[in-house]
């Protein structure tokens, strides 16, 4: 959290804290590029897509109670940015098993390990490397807010209405993937 901010979300980009955060919505998926469904010969379900597609959009608005908007003026679609989402990736470490490889950069501090119980679980990181003080005895479920590089996708917008002085907004980006 920014200082100053009410919301959990990063980007020093939009400079979210100066009377606005207070209701953020953030939505995450993978981008429909992820999947090229196709069928075999004797009709199997298949995704041809390559792995380097595995990306997430993230889609921001504001809810209500926002005085102001983020400093939206320079996320013209194509501007490259770092964000924290507010979302949280979950992950698993299985039975048995001692680690896991996170597909995303961790946010420092983001990670957080429980059980079926949601009982908090030793761990250490090293990178994106989560290792248990021991094995799992059951399934670990791991769940960290990721640091993306997105690219903004769509026009942002804006909202304001003047007699209640309350504005409402959103913006539409992509991780941005691969070296360009």
């Amino acid at each position: 959290m920014t200082t100053g901010s009410p919301t959990a979300l990063i980007c020093t980009d939009l400079a979210i804290g100066w009377q606005t955060g207070f209701d953020i919505t953030s939505e995450m998926g993978s981008i429909s590029e992820a999947g090229d469904m196709t069928r075999s010969w004797n009709g199997r379900k298949v995704n041809l897509a390559m792995p380097e597609f595995r990306l997430y959009y993230v889609r921001i608005s504001s809810g209500q109670g926002e005085v102001r908007s983020p400093a939206l003026s320079r996320m013209w679609p194509g501007t490259v940015f770092t964000m924290v989402p507010i979302n949280e990736l979950p992950d698993v470490i299985p039975t048995g098993m001692q680690s896991r490889t996170l597909e995303r950069d961790p946010h420092p501090g983001s990670i957080r390990c429980v059980d079926p119980e949601f009982n908090a679980i030793p761990f250490a990181v090293d990178g994106r490397v989560v290792t248990l003080a021991a094995p799992a005895a059951t399934p670990v479920r791991i769940y960290f807010r990721p640091v993306l590089t997105l690219i903004v996708t769509a026009p942002w917008k804006e909202t304001f209405r003047e007699a209640g002085a309350e504005v409402s907004w959103s913006l539409e980006c992509e991780e941005l993937g691969g070296n360009v």
